[in-house]
């Protein structure tokens, strides 16, 4: 009767300590769980943001090169309207895949691009664009476009 005594005690003891052990245990897993969840995904933010980045790299290339196209043109044949207007679209169409992450991202740069890619497009779409101005303009904006292009990069 005495082992039966002792053998009972020591089962209920051994429960008791054993489900104390198990809920730490277990609050431990819950607090562990989250922390590489945020080290996963912080992983994945870099990823997501070296591919943004590049995005935007080669959006920017894409953006520069529609601008020198514009410039040889301008310097080749000034007077061709059909031809300035349809780089004038092509420059619109290649800033437009960028505008809304350079206008988030950067914002600055952003408005001062703007400032004068915009007349510069409105210039090239007209019937009968004034070469001289869109050639100023042209220039300007590839300056800022090739400023900013480095400030990308080397972020």
């Amino acid at each position: 009767m005495k082992i039966i005594k002792l053998f009972s005690s020591l089962l209920i003891v051994g429960l008791l300590l054993g489900g104390c052990g198990g809920n730490d245990s277990a609050e431990e897993v819950k607090e562990v769980t989250p922390d590489k969840e945020e080290s996963t995904s912080g992983a994945g933010d870099e990823k997501t943001n070296d591919e943004n980045t590049k995005k935007l790299t080669a959006g920017v290339e894409d953006t520069t090169g529609s601008l020198e196209e514009l410039s040889m043109t301008l310097t080749n044949t000034p007077d061709d309207a059909k031809k300035l207007n349809e780089q004038g679209s092509k420059i619109e169409e290649k800033w437009d895949q960028i505008e809304k992450q350079v206008e988030d991202n950067f914002p600055d740069d952003y408005e001062n691009i703007e400032k004068s890619l915009y007349p510069l497009i409105e210039e090239a779409k007209k019937d009968t664009p004034d070469a001289e101005n869109l050639k100023n303009l042209t220039d300007d904006t590839m300056n800022k476009m090739n400023e900013f292009h480095e400030k990308v990069k080397n972020q």
